[in-house]
């Protein structure tokens, strides 16, 4: 499985690297002026993002003359190097060789940290357990720590188009896409947007997974991986062909492994992870339409963050008598033994959704998509830290969402314009339950029957969104593109921890979170945008876009809004824009699949309600924040003389604090926590034929700036920092052709990830003392990043 370079489709392999005799070349001027802007670039401090390497989309083939041919979908045509270069957005396409990069047990959280300005934070190294994703610093999931996720929920996810992300809270997990091998890509978008692609909470960008879309021919790939820590997984797909303008793919995985961090009691943190798509799609004369389904499922023990330093009394169970929990104690890599300490994460989702699209005439095209999607989590929680019975305490968390809607539109083509004119409405159904107890005397009790905190709240939620757009194209290589949406969210909230919890509300009334009545809150606002490119060759396009957008702050949790503080408040809110330039060369003397974007970006986020709380759900209290987030993001890539393929990404950007008040104490001036102040890879790969067999040895180097941490002790952002790191990782991939049998070829590959063995901690945060106890008040605590791993892969193709 070739994690960078696939040989060339446009000439046959058995040309591509046989000899080994290279053909010599003069490079043309325009190559000869693209490698001067290359080595003059980064003295001149632009930065940008972009594709990788060739983006082609994965589209159905068929034999020639065959009709109809399955159709390209919206999606995947956002994965085209041609849609990147012309769009007027800022964008990043990872292609289906950089999903392979992340290993072949990691999963979207993995893949997105090769993409610049995207930040990774979490407590494990598979597609399984949860991790915390920023984009230009703006964040996304929930990586197992408490401090940090000021701006968390505001980057939409979408699946093959359909929002992933709960509408009340804004959050989504990683764990809800862990199999790379059912993807044929992932789309970024910076800043929140085209109004027509918007969904409801685009503050700081989308995530966009493609998955494999239904081709013309029939065929399959199954592959086996397995790796350190008792890595394993399996995955496939399936492809019917076309019959009768019926076209089907089946694709998924299941995989599982331990955790680089084990207990002294030889607890191995296991995770384990499956996920399921089917799509079938029919196409006709004018148009086609879709039915799809999606299900995945990601559980992982969830380590307890580790002190970086001894301090007195935090031992490894919590009693005098053990050894101090720290990584230079107890070890870097260990962990609480489970009978004292653990928490079990699972994360859930299933998605079925409809597309039509229709052709009606030859200036007027329909288009609709509706959809389900239900959303469970399970956090499982054992706490007996110390020992002590008064302080034993389980946790069952299991809240969930059901959400279903509908979103249409028209394109209509005139002279010089593209009009699109649409909206969509959501209705979903939020209950954030959640039970502690303690089964132990005195503190009888259990799930039905809890006798520490409860709660179980509900939100509705229901979203309205009208957009109109016009793609204004008054010269061939010019496209102005004004917007302008207008949304209606309304929020309805009532408590029903008297109800769900009955008999534990009769005899501890004051232990119910939602300490207030039930409420109705509607919110309308207007969000315009205008964005534009301007190719001023066929090879350099400048671009630039601004829009404003708006979120529901996040609900639920042990506290704030509507449950502990009273439902008065504004939309958040971003307004942001984007400046740059692109370039994109095809085969042009040693540039064979050129792809370049430099932009610079500015995003101020205002209205930002902050919520606090401790590792054990506690509600803390909230802050009010106005940040501002702004740098410069490059990428680069291409193809150099059919068989080497060269990538970097950078990214550079400060995020600080215009206001940040809790407590009636304002930390104005103080940097965004968690956000690094720089991210670069860079990666190399190369093909040769020996023997007949293609191998491509790649390397590939990924860097992360320092960051601030959070401050739990005071509940506000931090000077400290955590320290910066890189990572080295290298690769061997393999292809054995079949010409003649069943199976196509055979595809093996040979990861090694962080191959010098650095440790390293990609989270830090100072702790209140809450979750430890003992002396670590204002001490920090740390979540650290997998040791040297390894993977071997072997897949065939039929």
């Amino acid at each position: 499985m070739t994690a960078f370079v696939n040989p060339p489709a446009y000439r046959p392999r058995e040309q591509s690297v046989m000899s080994r005799h290279r053909p010599t070349f003069k490079p043309s001027r325009l190559t000869q002026s693209v490698l001067a802007a290359l080595l003059v670039m980064p003295f001149a401090a632009a930065h940008a993002q972009t594709s990788p390497e060739s983006l082609g989309t994965v589209q159905a083939g068929g034999q020639e003359g065959q009709k109809p041919q399955p159709a390209k979908s919206h999606e995947a045509t956002k994965l085209e190097q041609t849609h990147v270069f012309k769009s007027d957005q800022s964008i990043k396409v990872l292609s289906k060789r950089e999903l392979q990069a992340a290993g072949p047990v990691g999963g979207s959280a993995q893949a997105l940290s090769l993409a610049p300005g995207v930040g990774v934070t979490g407590y494990g190294a598979t597609g399984s357990t949860k991790t915390s994703i920023s984009i230009n610093g703006i964040k996304q999931g929930w990586g197992g720590f408490s401090g940090g996720q000021i701006d968390n929920g505001s980057i939409a996810v979408t699946f093959d188009g359909v929002p992933m992300s709960n509408p009340s809270t804004g959050l989504w997990e990683s764990p809800e896409v862990p199999q790379l091998g059912l993807l044929q890509g992932i789309g970024i978008t910076y800043g929140p947007g085209s109004a027509k692609d918007r969904w409801y909470n685009n503050i700081g960008g989308e995530i966009a997974f493609v998955p494999l879309q239904p081709t013309a021919k029939a065929g399959g790939t199954v592959g086996l991986s397995v790796g350190s820590y008792g890595a394993r997984n399996l995955s496939l797909s399936l492809q019917s062909g076309m019959h009768d303008g019926w076209a089907t793919v089946l694709a998924g995985g299941v995989g599982s492994s331990d955790s680089y961090r084990t207990s002294s009691d030889g607890f191995k943190n296991h995770s384990h992870n499956y996920a399921w798509f089917l799509k079938t799609r029919k196409t006709f004369e004018k148009g086609d339409f879709s039915l799809g389904f999606y299900q995945a499922e990601g559980q992982g023990y969830r380590p307890v963050p580790i002190p970086l330093q001894p301090i007195s009394g935090v031992t490894l169970d919590g009693t005098p008598n053990t050894p101090l929990y720290s990584q230079s104690t107890s070890g870097y890599y260990s962990s609480i033994p489970a009978n004292v300490w653990f928490k079990d994460d699972t994360n859930k989702t299933r998605i079925i959704y409809g597309k039509a699209n229709i052709q009606v005439d030859e200036t007027l095209s329909l288009h609709n998509l509706v959809w389900y999607r239900m959303g469970e989590r399970l956090h499982y929680h054992y706490n007996n830290y110390g020992l002590s019975n008064p302080a034993n305490l389980y946790e069952y968390n299991n809240p969930s969402t059901q959400v279903y809607g509908d979103k249409a539109w028209a394109d209509i083509s005139l002279p010089h314009n593209l009009v699109s004119l649409g909206g969509f409405f959501l209705k979903s159904h939020y209950n954030s339950r959640n039970a502690f107890y303690n089964t132990n005397p005195p503190y009888n009790g259990s799930q039905g029957v809890p006798n520490a905190k409860y709660r179980s709240d509900y939100w509705d939620q229901t979203d309205l969104a009208l957009f109109m757009q016009d793609k204004i194209s008054p010269i061939a290589n010019f496209e102005i593109t004004p917007g302008i949406r207008f949304i209606n969210y309304q929020t309805n909230y009532y408590p029903a921890g008297q109800s769900d919890f009955s008999q534990a509300y009769a005899l501890y009334p004051q232990h119910d979170q939602g300490k207030l009545p039930a409420a109705n809150v509607t919110h309308h606002e207007t969000e315009p945008s205008i964005a534009a490119n301007w190719r001023i060759t066929p090879t350099l396009a400048l671009f630039g876009n601004y829009a404003v957008a708006y979120k529901e702050p996040q609900v639920g949790g042990g506290g704030g809004i509507y449950q502990s503080t009273p439902p008065v408040y504004n939309l958040e809110k971003s307004t942001d824009y984007n400046l740059g330039f692109k370039m994109h060369v095809k085969n042009d003397g040693m540039l064979r699949n050129f792809l370049l974007s430099v932009s610079y970006y500015h995003l101020h986020y205002t209205n930002q309600y902050i919520t606090l709380s401790d590792a054990n759900g506690n509600f803390l209290g909230d802050a009010n924040g106005d940040s501002v987030y702004k740098g410069f993001n490059i990428a680069v890539a291409d193809d150099i003389l059919y068989n080497l393929h060269a990538f970097a990404n950078m990214n550079f950007e400060s995020a600080d604090f215009n206001n940040y008040t809790t407590g009636g104490v304002s930390y104005a001036g103080l940097p965004v926590s968690n956000v690094p102040n720089k991210t670069f890879n860079v990666g190399f790969a190369y093909e040769d034929y020996i023997s007949g067999i293609l191998l491509t040895p790649r390397i590939w180097y990924q860097y992360v700036g320092k960051q601030h941490m959070f401050d739990n002790n005071i509940g506000a952002p931090s000077q400290k920092t955590i320290p910066a790191y890189g990572l080295l990782n290298v690769g061997l991939d393999g292809e054995v052709p079949f010409s003649h049998a069943a199976v196509h070829d055979v595809r093996f590959s040979v990861n090694v990830l962080n191959v010098l063995n650095k440790q390293y901690n990609p989270f830090e945060e100072v702790t209140s003392g809450g979750l430890l106890g003992g002396n670590s008040q204002g001490q920090i605590l740390g979540l650290p990043g997998a040791p040297r791993t390894l993977y071997a892969s072997l897949s065939a193709s039929f």
